[in-house]
């Protein structure tokens, strides 16, 4: 069977190297454009060591050249703001797109690329919207609860490390600032807001930080409900909703933390106490270049081109 062509624009950022370095494993894909502006021309081991002996080379092909290299899908790891134009234009000349940023998140024009609740309208897409990081976190704690309304209020409180904001130099990514440290920022105005809010009945309220760490994500969700909630009732309800879905993982009585998924496309969800209030807590933890972002976006290429939603994930499994 032949190969899929895949290609990715903005390839050199994190995101766009874990991409690069799952497709590498990938035994359906050929890896055929690695756009990187600033980069062309240069062995991306030469930027990220453990590329060593791959030789791939950052690519700068026009959306002409990238036209006439028939490629099935291209990945778009670009800033908010730049790929719509992109995505238009690689569709109409027949490439499917899923972008990682957030300028389709909310059009009409893509299917958004949660697998555990899309994953059909996935399947027939041409433009995928891939969810963000802190978003899908939040979404996979939550939306099972959801369906069954009757609540108030649910609270986000998110951890995040550093590869979530970015090389962009800033005080949020950088270790100086977070040693020993915690940074809160977008206290009530990040972009992930209006993304959960969009799929959630109750009211929303969101906060993240960074911690010093380089990858993964926590989720801590306080659920305020109507009505008593059984606590069994409810980790029932998870377990069953994901029975199915093999990135998502209900544990036991031990509780998600980072070392759990970091380097994996999985989500740990955990918890399910209920206080005096009738509050209920929930934890999820996700790698947010993983799960929140790169593997994500190979699980959502994988239905969009008829594979195993799991091919060339399972590599990087955690026990």
């Amino acid at each position: 069977m032949s190969l899929a062509k895949v290609g990715i624009i903005g390839a050199s950022g994190f995101t766009g190297k874990t991409l690069a370095g799952i497709l590498l494993g990938h035994k359906s894909v050929e890896l055929q454009v690695l756009n990187s502006e600033s980069n062309e021309g240069k062995l991306v081991s030469e930027i990220y060591p453990e590329f060593t002996g791959s030789g791939l080379k950052f690519t700068n092909y026009s959306l002409d050249e990238i036209g006439k290299k028939n490629l099935n899908l291209v990945f778009l790891a670009m800033p908010d703001g730049n790929a719509k134009n992109i995505a238009i234009e690689l569709i109409e000349k027949g490439i499917k797109v899923i972008d990682l940023s957030k300028d389709f998140r909310f059009s009409e024009k893509a299917v958004y690329g949660l697998p555990e609740f899309f994953s059909e309208e996935i399947k027939k897409a041409k433009l995928v919207a891939n969810p963000g990081c802190y978003a899908t976190a939040c979404l996979l704690a939550s939306k099972p609860l959801d369906e069954t309304g009757g609540i108030k209020h649910f609270i986000f409180d998110c951890k995040s490390g550093v590869s979530g904001a970015g090389k962009k130099p800033s005080n949020v990514n950088n270790f100086n600032s977070l040693s020993e440290n915690i940074l809160a920022y977008k206290l009530t105005n990040h972009k992930h807001l209006p993304e959960i809010g969009q799929f959630l009945k109750g009211n929303v309220s969101f906060t993240p930080h960074v911690i010093p760490a380089i990858q993964g994500i926590m989720c801590t969700l306080h659920v305020i409900f109507e009505k008593k909630v059984d606590a069994k009732e409810v980790k029932k309800l998870y377990e069953k909703f994901y029975s199915e879905k093999e990135f998502v993982k209900i544990l036991g009585s031990s509780l998600p933390e980072l070392h759990g998924v970091q380097k994996s496309n999985y989500c740990h969800i955990g918890g399910f106490e209920v206080d005096e209030s009738n509050q209920m807590v929930i934890v999820s933890t996700i790698d947010n270049l993983f799960k929140g972002a790169a593997g994500q976006a190979i699980q959502n290429m994988n239905l969009m081109l008829g594979f195993n939603e799991n091919e060339g994930l399972l590599k990087w499994k955690k026990n």
